[in-house]
């Protein structure tokens, strides 16, 4: 994992589905605007991507891909998402506020019974 060298700062919420983190993106946003600070909100997966488009048909059970090529999918709008989104933003001293990040890789990837360490290992270019 990367150390944040940027101006900015990126800030990311982890959670079970349904367990809040989209209301505390929004509240952290509506909190650092108020305070006159430029924020980002974002979301993993993104659908920018065709990675991230392709991650979206398997969560909703349009297709059915092996738990690896999921996680190598998972890499690669991930690393779309941080080249034109998120250092982008955190150059121009902009507050990136994340609704999941790898964390959640390694949770459910592990979860699929892919192995921990390979998964630290496929993520550890990313901040």
């Amino acid at each position: 994992m990367n150390k944040n060298h940027y101006k900015g700062k990126f800030i990311v919420f982890e959670g079970l589905d349904g367990s809040g983190q989209s209301t505390q993106v929004r509240l952290l946003k509506d909190f650092f605007i108020n305070q006159g600070h430029s924020v980002i909100s974002t979301k993993e997966p993104t659908l920018n991507s065709a990675a991230g488009k392709k991650i979206r048909e398997v969560l909703d059970e349009k297709i059915k891909i092996s738990p690896e090529e999921l996680q190598q999918l998972f890499v690669e709008d991930r690393r779309e998402h941080q080249q034109n989104l998120i250092i982008p933003s955190l150059e121009k001293n902009k507050i990136v506020i994340s609704d999941r990040y790898f964390f959640s890789t390694f949770a459910y990837g592990a979860a699929d019974g892919l192995d921990l360490e390979k998964l630290i290992e496929m993520n550890s270019g990313f901040l």
